[in-house]
């Protein structure tokens, strides 16, 4: 934890010393940042949504039947 404190005050003091142009752009990418963020956390929620209301789509194949079929293409596990 003190070592994230002290990078972070190594940040500030560095973002101190840009320009005010530099510190534009920077203030531009941050925002970026958090937009590209919030977008993989939506995308994730989206797919966890998509997968709970799918999952007794399809074919239901049991364990025992995917073990037989790698075991024979594969060898015993274990």
């Amino acid at each position: 934890m003190q070592a994230q404190i002290k990078e972070r005050q190594d940040l500030y003091e560095t973002i101190c010393t840009l320009s005010e142009a530099a510190i534009a752009k920077l203030s531009d990418y941050i925002d970026f940042l958090r937009y590209e963020e919030r977008m993989e956390e939506l995308e994730e929620a989206e797919d966890i949504a998509y997968i709970e209301a799918h999952k007794d789509d399809g074919p239901n194949i049991p364990l025992s039947e995917i073990i037989k079929d790698y075991e024979a293409e594969y060898g015993p596990l274990g």
